[in-house]
């Protein structure tokens, strides 16, 4: 199916806690031209080690207001295993949209259902990258950033960054029109 004919989908985003392990899932559930469901977890899989130093630096840059995921948060998150058998639950056999998620998100998610038992994900035809269909219309293959995007199609980011709904809304918000300008 063209991307452009896309009317059923689940639009997600996860964060990660400086290695690979998921601290947040963030999604948005879309019929027709509805976001007709949000879902949004945090997950406590505290960062150890020398990945601690890698996330107190990104916590600090994201800091203020409006600002990244805290330890504090993280400790009162739910388990990995809860996490990813309702995000599961939630996205059921709908399309998955998401930015540069084919290699990453994606692939977090099928090895933390292998490792946690949960069953395998069959996404067979069932992705949508935005990275991935700006390479293809643009004819560069080159990773794009979602601010880039944002810009080439005149969405609002907002303030808040690296949180993983705001950041599907903003993946949605792009794939929409990505849609109107290439139909």
């Amino acid at each position: 199916m063209l991307f452009t004919n896309l009317n059923n989908y689940v639009v997600f985003d996860l964060e990660m806690n400086g290695s690979n392990q998921i601290i947040e899932i963030g999604a948005i559930k879309v019929t027709g031209t509805q976001n007709i469901e949000k879902f949004s977890v945090i997950v406590n899989n505290p960062p150890v080690g020398s990945a601690m130093k890698s996330f107190k630096y990104i916590t600090k840059s994201m800091g203020g207001k409006d600002g990244w995921i805290t330890l504090e948060m993280i400790s009162h998150g739910i388990s990995e295993e809860r996490a990813l058998s309702r995000f599961m639950q939630f996205v059921g056999d709908y399309a998955i949209v998401g930015h540069a998620i084919i290699d990453g998100d994606v692939q977090l998610i099928k090895e933390g259902l292998q490792h946690h038992n949960l069953g395998k994900w069959d996404t067979r035809g069932k992705l949508y990258d935005t990275q991935q269909i700006h390479g293809a219309i643009a004819g560069n293959p080159q990773d794009i950033s979602l601010m880039d995007l944002a810009e080439m199609y005149g969405i609002d980011l907002g303030k808040q960054k690296h949180r993983a709904l705001p950041d599907a809304k903003e993946t949605l918000a792009i794939f929409v029109a990505m849609k109107k300008a290439w139909r």
